[in-house]
């Protein structure tokens, strides 16, 4: 869906207060939106933190136009909540945000301020 900028902000906060979203079996919820502020296409992807080491296969991954979102739940059954969360612009561009907690944030925002 095409949403501007100050929509993608009241999504993002809003997202939080949506009863009805899914949970694990513990109970945590790990919804997250990966919100794209900018104006071009980002391949995002993530990789569950709490397995350091040798497994540390992507989780998800998938493509964000530009001024969208997606939705993504990372209930992946380890129950885990920590992920590193990956994006790529279009142009080369990159985003991180390392160990990521799924249960307690609600959506990842990426803007000029954490792209490199």
């Amino acid at each position: 869906m095409k949403i501007t900028a100050l929509s993608l902000l009241a999504v993002a906060v809003l997202a939080g207060c949506t009863a009805t979203l899914p949970s694990a079996p513990d109970g945590q919820n790990r919804v997250v939106d990966i919100v794209n502020t900018t104006d071009m296409p980002l391949n995002f992807y993530a990789v569950n933190a709490e397995r350091r080491g040798v497994f540390r296969s992507r989780f998800a991954e998938g493509e964000v136009r530009g001024n969208y979102y997606r939705v993504v739940n990372f209930s992946d059954g380890s129950g885990a909540c920590r992920f590193d969360f990956y994006a790529e612009l279009a142009d080369g561009r990159r985003a991180s945000a390392p160990d990521f907690d799924t249960c307690r944030a609600v959506s990842w925002v990426i803007n000029a301020g954490n792209i490199q």
